[in-house]
């Protein structure tokens, strides 16, 4: 299997958006329990849908796989370049 810079690229913006939605989802319950700080955010309307009904560890989950999955892509991308 080849992989492309483009699809690294892709699998960095990957890891960008579930970082993000870790951090917002992290905010609203920070906010739900009432932290000054995050009240701002309790409301979660910032999380995308198809992420709202997740835990912050299953959203954490698929961080930590993004970032795996990337560096092991990267991994390849680099090894194709070097002719392996």
């Amino acid at each position: 299997m080849e992989i492309t810079q483009e699809q690294v690229t892709a699998l960095e913006e990957w890891i960008e958006n579930r970082k993000a939605v870790y951090i917002q989802k992290g905010f609203a319950m920070a906010g739900q329990a009432g932290i000054e700080a995050f009240v701002e955010y309790k409301s979660g309307s910032n999380i995308p849908a198809q992420d709202a009904d997740k835990t912050l560890s299953e959203l954490k989950r698929e961080l930590e796989l993004a970032e795996e999955f990337h560096k092991e892509a990267k991994a390849m991308l680099f090894a194709g370049r070097q002719g392996g």
